[in-house]
């Protein structure tokens, strides 16, 4: 655990704190409702209730989960970005109407920079491409992907869901095909990441067998 993480895990949270879970940014900002002290290994601890707005309420022990404290003046900051709405306004004008069509592609086959920065190391960004198999096109995993992918909060104010299945499939494929890309990368410069993909869940490994 990085000394970020270890402090993040000691730091005490109080009623109406404001915390992103690290790795679920796709929930949102949520909002500490309860705070309990319990034991764990002798030990006390806070378990919290957490309401986030695009995953409903969530229990979490403090000691264990990745959360991050959001400051009051930060919460704007650190809003989704929506990806959609200048898009939107582009295709009002009916000249505009390709080059909106070819943003929305962009927009919606994205990968996220985690994946892509080559200032990362090729296990990081093999790492955070194996996270994205946590979504699926089965109800909340496609709203969960829809979020992060648009900034929208509300995606279906858009899209309706047949649109955002047809995107997800787009962007899956895209998916599998960085992947491979990474891994074939990942060979050519003596990197194992094998640990990784075998400790991935199960779309990850398949996908990874599959450009082998």
């Amino acid at each position: 655990m990085d000394c970020k993480n270890d402090v993040q895990s000691r730091a005490q949270y109080e009623f109406g704190d404001r915390v992103r879970l690290i790795p679920r940014p796709e929930w949102g900002i949520g909002s500490v409702t309860r705070v309990e002290t319990v034991p764990v290994k002798g030990e006390p601890t806070q378990r919290l209730t957490v309401r986030f707005p695009n995953a409903g309420l969530k229990i979490l022990k403090a000691e264990v989960a990745q959360l991050e404290r959001i400051e009051a003046e930060a919460v704007s900051e650190d809003a989704p970005v929506d990806r959609i709405s200048s898009i939107d306004r582009i295709a009002e004008d009916e000249m505009m109407a390709g080059l909106a069509d070819r943003k929305l592609k962009e927009v919606m086959l994205a990968m996220p920079e985690a994946c892509r920065d080559p200032f990362r190391t090729i296990e990081a960004r093999v790492q955070s491409t194996l996270d994205l198999y946590r979504f699926d096109q089965c109800g909340r995993g496609l709203m969960e992907w829809a979020v992060i992918q648009t900034g929208l909060d509300d995606p279906l104010s858009r899209f309706n869901r047949h649109e955002l299945e047809q995107h997800y499939d787009r962007w899956a494929c895209e998916r599998d095909a960085h992947l491979n890309k990474l891994l074939r990368e990942a060979r050519e410069a003596g990197v194992n990441v094998d640990s990784l993909v075998s400790a991935a869940q199960g779309g990850a490994k398949t996908a990874a067998r599959r450009g082998r």
